[in-house]
């Protein structure tokens, strides 16, 4: 499940690298690789550490924060602007569904906190 929501992860934001940024598909290709790569060293050393439960909980609700305010500040006001009917509202709510269905699966079987 986690893997579904990296994947439309990584299209949105090669989208929005190639779309919105004019960045060439090579470029945008090797920002969104060094991107996935300051993940993977935050997670190791995020592991490294050997934090405890109660932090582990405290950095996911912190990163879960950093994405709502994204989500808000910036894709929200950009949708808006395209948005002109019933129709799109409908189609846009049920994007927004689809997007956070694999999210939530994850969070049913959660151990950290």
């Amino acid at each position: 499940v986690t893997l579904f929501h990296e994947i439309a992860q990584e299209l949105a934001d090669f989208v929005l690298l190639t779309q919105y940024a004019a960045l060439s598909i090579v470029m945008a290709c090797v920002l969104n690789f060094l991107s996935g790569l300051s993940v993977c060293l935050g997670g190791v050393v995020f592991l490294a550490t050997n934090p405890t439960d109660q932090a582990t909980g405290i950095i996911l609700a912190m990163a879960g924060g950093v994405y709502f305010n994204v989500a808000c500040c910036e894709t929200v006001p950009r949708i808006e602007n395209i948005v002109k009917g019933r129709v799109d509202r409908i189609l846009t709510l049920f994007s927004v569904i689809v997007g956070t269905v694999p999210i939530g699966l994850i969070l049913l079987n959660h151990q950290h906190c």
